[in-house]
């Protein structure tokens, strides 16, 4: 599966790099075989990604790539504004910090900065884990719509996708909470002796689209009023990438 994914991957850059191709043409580039090509551009073609000429029976990089492109290029936006903002968070805290963007019903590190305290936990640019996880990615999760909760929750968690253990009325007990105070935390969900803390992102329209948050070392240091301080911080932080990306909050 993955070879074929890479071939695919491969395809795609003969096609944009030459803007136009024959079959003949893709194999003599990547020495590959006709009937793996083939196989492959009709894939492509059914999901629009690649187009096919009927005439002179050329391929090339069809409408679906827009799309695709254009949720990068608003992501990569999204990076740019945030990554100082990012830098701002871990002066005033000290810790590792995080923005995550979701890809269905996962979340995706775009962008790390690490802190003096750094823990060098192993969550890295382009890093997935399912939205559940941890509470840098269920800030996101609780302001999803009903019916994608309600989906995620019978396909993830009744399905037992991931090793953490949470039912759904716990879940939704968790989302209730983030929405109502506005913040999300979280402890030992992938790392045992951690504590996260995030902030929700929202765009103009009033869409999460993002969540920044840290990571923070569980002990003696991190009192009740350090934990506070930091939800605090977290909190400003995340209304001020919000308002940088256009949203205003109703009243």
């Amino acid at each position: 599966m993955i070879q074929s994914l890479l071939k695919s991957i491969e395809v795609l850059g003969v096609l944009k790099a030459k803007e136009s191709c024959t079959i003949a043409q893709i194999v003599e580039e990547l020495n590959l075989p006709p009937s793996t090509v083939h196989r492959i551009l009709k894939t492509l073609c059914s999901e629009k990604y690649v187009v096919k000429d009927g005439n002179s029976h050329y391929y090339m990089l069809g409408p679906a790539l827009i799309s695709l492109g254009t949720a990068a290029s608003k992501n990569i936006h999204l990076q740019k504004i945030a990554y100082p903002i990012l830098k701002k968070l871990v002066t005033l805290t000290g810790e590792d910090t995080f923005l995550v963007i979701p890809v269905g019903n996962k979340g995706i590190v775009l962008e790390r900065i690490d802190g003096p305290r750094t823990l060098k936990i192993v969550e890295e640019f382009g890093d997935e884990l399912y939205l559940h996880y941890g509470a840098i990615r269920r800030a996101i999760l609780a302001y999803q719509s009903e019916d994608f909760i309600d989906t995620y929750i019978r396909k993830v968690i009744v399905n037992k996708k991931c090793k953490l253990k949470m039912t759904g009325e716990q879940l939704l007990k968790k989302l209730e909470k983030i929405r109502k105070e506005g913040i999300s935390t979280s402890s030992g969900d992938y790392v045992k002796g951690t504590m996260g803390i995030a902030s929700p992102i929202f765009n103009s329209d009033g869409k999460v689209i993002s969540s920044i948050g840290i990571v923070v070392l569980k002990n003696k240091s991190l009192t009740e009023e350090r934990i506070k301080l930091l939800k605090e911080v977290v909190k400003d932080m995340g209304e001020e990438l919000s308002q940088c990306m256009g949203y205003s909050k109703r009243i």
